[in-house]
């Protein structure tokens, strides 16, 4: 991977995003042409940052899709838990999603979206999101044009169990949604992303939208079902076809 004075990996474009007075890097893997562009999936990262977990994730993926990935938090490359909660803290984040409040993420990644993951021809593209960013793709996912949606391990904010970090009105949009499907991912004895975030999502979707895939470990430390050392290769096979089919022209 690339190591120059902004981090960026290897066959990927950086670019800045500035949202009021913040801006932000975000990264993108494109294999596609002018004369045939790919669909555009929209990866969120886990915590604590982007990480070479996160790149060899992207990069299976760059394989069908155009790949947009924004920092959220920590540092690029190489983040480090202590370093990424004390961003968290500094956002406010921790305190409004312990409440069950909207993070103060969306906003910017919804802005994010409609200027530089979303087709100028109006073409519908894919969010996923993980381990902390699980939530944020349903929040995404009042867009129209997101077609597909993949809320992978979320973790245990906002606190309540069933907590989504969604509001009102994001709850009512995403239950009026048309063209709208979503998949979720877990272990089973996942102890950092609790059964009841995903039911209480397939519960506001209904059966019929959203379609839940509970992966089976005896190892209760089993957490990420994309990424890393745990990851689920079915899983992660099962999430390129839902895509595909999803974004089809």
């Amino acid at each position: 991977m690339a190591r120059a004075q902004e981090w960026c990996p290897d066959g990927w474009d950086r670019g800045t995003f500035a949202h009021g007075d913040h801006s932000h890097a975000f990264y993108t893997a494109d294999r596609g042409t002018p004369d045939a562009p790919l669909p555009t999936v929209m990866l969120m990262h886990e915590f604590p940052g982007i990480s070479e977990n996160l790149v060899e994730l992207a990069n299976v993926l760059a394989a069908d899709f155009r790949v947009v990935v924004p920092s959220i938090v920590g540092r690029d490359g190489n983040p480090g838990s202590l370093d990424s909660a004390r961003q968290l803290c500094v956002r406010r984040e921790l305190h409004v999603l312990a409440r069950d409040g909207v993070s103060t993420s969306v906003g910017w990644l919804r802005d994010f979206a409609h200027r530089h993951v979303a087709d100028s021809s109006g073409r519908s593209f894919g969010v996923i999101g993980l381990c902390l960013t699980g939530n944020f793709a349903l929040a995404l996912a009042v867009d129209p044009r997101v077609a597909g949606a993949v809320v992978a391990e979320p973790a245990g904010m906002p606190v309540r169990p069933s907590g989504l970090g969604l509001s009102d009105q994001d709850r009512a949009a995403l239950q009026q949604r048309v063209g709208l499907q979503v998949q979720g991912y877990r272990f089973r004895r996942d102890c950092l992303s609790p059964a009841s975030k995903l039911a209480a999502a397939r519960e506001l979707l209904g059966d019929e939208r959203m379609r839940v895939f509970t992966l089976t470990s005896p190892n209760q430390r089993k957490h990420s079902t994309l990424t890393g050392k745990w990851r689920n290769d079915g899983a992660v096979a099962n999430v390129r076809a839902f895509l595909r089919e999803r974004l089809a022209a």
